[in-house]
């Protein structure tokens, strides 16, 4: 079954346990991709996730992994795993070989999750620790360690409360900025940047309170409006293209029929024409 730990206890247990860091890797996978019948390296590992999501399963058992979240596995687990969405999955993993004989964690042989604190802060520490241990003749386990320790600092719970508060008033204040301006050329990251944030952490904030990502929420709004348009009949598909934020009409021609299941002639020609008497 999933085990969740508390990152308290995580932390301790890393700050106290015997171990050499042997590895830092970062991968990307592209949106749709699908691992079956793998295996976790021969070294106990945690993967953190920086952007995107994913479903895994070690030994059988599901993790559905996103930002604000750390993940244990182990040597030599069964592994699949699927990258869901429309993002990149991106994530940082640590190997790393454990000396001491008896654990001082409940689960350090087995897979966990945690949740944790992911500030923009916390990514740049995380590619730290990638580039500086990927440089060849660079890597120490020294070096690893210190850089650890940071990051073990910088995912403790800080005012989780006030900080969940503050963040979810940031982002509604967002959905009221897109909802008023979605038809114009809005992008993510000049939005992220209007809240003083990063593209990766306003993305995250966005969905985990909104339960989409701010892109899928902009593209909701502009076909809804776009069917209002066509049902009305006084628009050509060029224009209502143009009123809903896309200036390639073939373009939004092929998101509305992805997303609607017909093209905008199909929806403009299902709806009957209303005469002038009719209200």
């Amino acid at each position: 079954m999933r085990q969740i730990l508390d990152i308290k206890q995580v932390i301790n247990y890393y700050r106290q346990a015997v171990f050499h860091v042997l590895r830092v890797q970062r991968n990307v996978v592209a949106p749709g991709s699908k691992y079956f019948g793998a295996k976790t390296p021969p070294a106990y590992g945690l993967l953190i996730p920086l952007c995107g999501r994913a479903n895994m399963h070690f030994d059988k058992v599901l993790y559905e992994m996103e930002p604000g979240k750390i993940f244990h596995f182990t040597p030599n687990m069964q592994l699949d795993k699927e990258v869901i969405g429309q993002e990149y999955w991106d994530y940082i993993v640590i190997q790393y070989h454990r000396e001491d004989n008896i654990p001082l964690l409940q689960y350090a042989d087995s897979h966990y999750e945690s949740d944790i604190s992911f500030t923009p802060h916390l990514y740049d520490l995380l590619l730290q620790i990638y580039m500086q241990c990927s440089i060849p003749g660079q890597f120490t386990n020294q070096k690893a360690q210190a850089l650890l320790a940071n990051i073990w600092v910088e995912i403790l719970p800080k005012n989780l409360d006030t900080d969940n508060e503050k963040s979810r008033l940031l982002i509604q204040e967002a959905i009221k900025f897109i909802d008023l301006h979605y038809t114009k050329n809005l992008t993510i990251p000049a939005i992220a940047e209007n809240y003083g944030l990063g593209c990766k952490q306003f993305t995250y904030l966005f969905r985990k309170f909104k339960g989409i990502s701010p892109n899928q929420y902009i593209i909701s709004l502009r076909i809804q409006r776009a069917q209002e348009l066509l049902y009305r009949h006084q628009y050509s598909i060029a224009e209502v293209s143009h009123c809903v934020g896309y200036t390639d009409p073939y373009y939004f021609s092929r998101l509305f029929k992805k997303r609607t299941g017909q093209t905008p002639g199909a929806c403009k020609k299902s709806v009957p024409l209303r005469t002038c008497h009719e209200l």
